[in-house]
């Protein structure tokens, strides 16, 4: 570590208390998915994305980091849910340990698929040209017309139009090629 990162870093700052919120802020949003999908209340769901945050820092040290953080945290979600339907008394449909497991098991499927999709587009908006992604950028990250793209870019709405249908092909291409292989290329 540098002088300069050791002057940066706040007093008494935890390396794994680092690790553990970027992993948990990267995965709040499969987590409250999840847990939502079995509770069927929103504000139960927050509540337990909560109490999930507490459980997961205090096991943080058994956490393998070669297993993805999301498939750990969903272990521990699923239980989490599992405690909190079985100690509701008034559900608006009541379910037996077997559907909950099945449901569960399709609400991990589907928070991974997500992971995967999401991990490949990051690969995948990599190969695009400088100019693509900050089209991208413009267009869906900061909500701008294609208009308001072309003005400030000083080209024609076509033109812009031109650089989002190939941006959306070769992400398109590249999303099919890493989402059929294994490991991206």
């Amino acid at each position: 570590m540098t002088a300069i990162e050791s002057n940066t870093r706040p007093q008494g700052e935890n390396p794994a208390q680092l690790e553990f919120t970027r992993l948990f802020v990267a995965s709040q949003a499969a987590f409250q998915g999840f847990l939502l999908t079995l509770v069927h209340d929103r504000h139960a769901a927050d509540d337990l994305v909560q109490e999930l945050a507490g459980r997961l820092w205090v096991k943080f040290g058994d956490y393998e980091r070669s297993r993805p953080f999301v498939a750990w945290g969903l272990g521990f979600a699923r239980l989490l849910a599992f405690e909190w339907r079985r100690h509701q008394t008034r559900l608006p449909v009541p379910m037996d340990e077997q559907t909950l497991q099945a449901l569960a098991d399709v609400a991990a499927e589907r928070s991974m698929a997500s992971d995967d999709r999401h991990e490949a587009l990051g690969h995948c908006l990599q190969h695009l040209t400088d100019h693509q992604r900050q089209v991208l950028q413009a267009r869906y990250y900061k909500d701008q017309s294609v208009a308001d793209i072309a003005r400030q870019a000083q080209r024609t709405e076509m033109a812009v139009y031109k650089v989002l249908k190939r941006a959306h092909q070769q992400l398109l291409e590249c999303m099919r090629i890493n989402l059929a292989s294994p490991t991206p290329p």
